[in-house]
């Protein structure tokens, strides 16, 4: 399997993008949320990859994290979800807005999404509820609680700087963030929405 792809961004369409690599230029399909977290074209990137092979074709898939492949590979195990489904589910949602929506069996969410018919939503959440939870969800979540109460500290209303936290955490330039670097960037965005 090929794990990831680094070099140059050479292209971005809505569809996918292209990255080269010692003179091959690969191009992988990809959602609009990765699209938008990767860098601008001429930029240097690691892209996580996925290899759907079919009878007929060979299509690579790219991510800009880790949890976004996850969640992809998991909505390919519920029958009737290809790639290509679940690659617009990535774009109409962020993957732990995702989760939230499947754990809650929130149907109007899953359904608004572009493609996504009520019936196979069902399938989803059945076969999903419930298993999507990771280290790095309960991460994220200790990670807002940390940040609104720092935020609260500084003497900015606690309900607003919770809903703003809420916010940048289904931003894709800060979900391809890590660790320490995301939490800064939440907390400097926050503070500027705040104090508009």
């Amino acid at each position: 399997m090929v794990n990831s792809v680094c070099g140059t961004i050479s292209y971005k369409s809505p569809e996918s993008v292209g990255v080269e690599n010692h003179g091959v230029e690969w191009a992988l399909e990809a959602s609009t949320s990765t699209i938008a977290a990767l860098p601008c074209v001429g930029s240097e990137a690691r892209v996580l990859t996925h290899l759907h092979v079919t009878q007929d074709s060979l299509r690579l898939y790219g991510f800009a994290t880790a949890e976004e492949r996850r969640l992809f590979l998991s909505l390919l195990t519920v029958s009737g979800v290809g790639p290509s489904l679940a690659k617009k589910i990535l774009s109409g949602m962020s993957p732990s807005r995702l989760s939230q929506a499947l754990d809650s069996e929130d149907m109007p969410a899953l359904c608004s999404i572009s493609g996504l018919g009520k019936k196979t939503a069902q399938k989803i959440v059945l076969q999903l509820r419930g298993k999507l939870t990771t280290e790095e969800d309960e991460m994220a979540v200790g990670e807002a609680s940390e940040v609104s109460s720092s935020l609260a500290a500084m003497g900015f209303d606690a309900k607003a700087a919770a809903k703003a936290v809420s916010v940048l955490l289904e931003d894709p330039s800060i979900t391809a963030l890590s660790g320490e670097e995301r939490e800064k960037e939440i907390l400097r965005r926050a503070i500027v929405e705040l104090s508009s």
